[in-house]
């Protein structure tokens, strides 16, 4: 189609858009968005006439997203064929020509048609041939980073004009990528999908789980630690129970005193003799946890110092003449 003919069908389908509606909107389409799309619209329609066509679709697309509207999806074909992206121009023609179909607006359709079937004879094409030895199990096929379907693969498809990135991936193998020229149409390639190689094997969770646990230093004293701080801790509170009847005894006996004879300290009254018995009780009860936790705080001492060290254990074993006695863990160091 020449350049009067397509300003012709342009003039005809802004003529539809106002007879038909610009932007008839979906019902979920909410009164804001609908008055963002409109404002997008007339924006790519200002673009288009300063023949800012890359900027123009920009807006077009973002309108048709707020609210799809066959007379946006025209708009944007031809936006798209002003900026050379024959093949995306072509694919929207024909969309819009299905939805003019379906809701009947035959001069929609038909201008539709006519710019399709003149993109078609200048679309650009590709070819991404797979061999059969190639097709390995989950291999997937993408054209700037958009998949392409197993079913396209050995066919020519249509492609926009100029530099292309190809993408093979599959599990298990090493991505592929190539970037090609893809020349304005008519015109038509062959892109041979190259072999994957395989990609490094990386250890599974549980491998690396038990490379670690064999890999980390063996600490024969930890255990031993560990009782030596629960003992002593045992014995800390001990020591704070002695501590605090001690407290109490002197405080009864003190108390106590108020309650006896100054020149007879031994003649009390019932609740002064009373006070003195828990006196002994509770000095008593002293004693016994003061030395029961101060024995407990130095067997919890002696067990965290005297426990073997991991790198103590390491260096024992590369001694001469070391012995060791499964059973018990005993070792016999020496030189002979």
């Amino acid at each position: 189609m020449n350049r009067a003919a397509r300003f012709a069908s342009l003039g005809c389908l802004a003529g539809l858009t106002m007879l038909c509606g610009v932007r008839p909107a979906a019902a979920e389409v909410t009164a804001g968005q609908r008055a963002t799309a409109e404002a997008l619209f007339q924006q790519a329609m200002d673009l288009m006439e300063q023949k800012k066509f890359s900027e123009a679709c920009e807006q077009f697309a973002a309108s048709q997203e707020l609210d799809p509207a066959l007379g946006t999806t025209m708009y944007l074909a031809d936006c798209y064929e002003q900026s050379g992206k024959t093949a995306s121009a072509w694919a929207l023609f024909q969309e819009a020509a299905d939805s003019a179909r379906r809701v009947q607006q035959s001069d929609r359709e038909k201008i539709a048609n006519e710019r399709a079937a003149s993109l078609k004879e200048r679309l650009s094409k590709v070819e991404l041939r797979v061999s059969a030895a190639r097709r390995v199990p989950g291999l997937e096929l993408r054209i700037n980073d958009a998949p392409v379907p197993s079913a396209s693969w050995n066919t020519a498809m249509p492609v926009d004009p100029g530099p292309t990135r190809v993408e093979a991936r599959a599990p298990g193998k090493k991505p592929w990528s190539v970037e090609i020229k893809v020349a304005e149409g008519p015109s038509s390639q062959v892109l041979e999908i190259a072999e994957l190689a395989n990609a490094p094997q990386s250890l599974s969770t549980d491998t690396a789980g038990v490379l670690s646990e064999k890999l980390a230093p063996h600490d024969p004293g930890a255990t031993q630690r560990t009782i030596g701080y629960v003992i002593g801790a045992v014995g800390i509170v001990g020591l704070a129970v002695g501590g605090y009847f001690g407290y109490h005894a002197m405080d009864l006996n003190k108390q106590s005193k108020a309650q006896c004879r100054a020149d007879d300290p031994n003649a009390c009254t019932s609740e002064g003799a009373a006070m003195r018995e828990d006196a002994k009780s509770a000095a008593t009860i002293s004693t016994i946890s003061s030395i029961g936790g101060g024995a407990l705080v130095a067997t919890g001492l002696t067990l965290v110092f005297t426990a073997p060290s991991a790198a103590a254990s390491r260096a024992g074993t590369n001694l001469p003449g070391h012995a060791a006695s499964p059973g018990f863990g005993v070792q016999l160091r020496g030189v002979w």
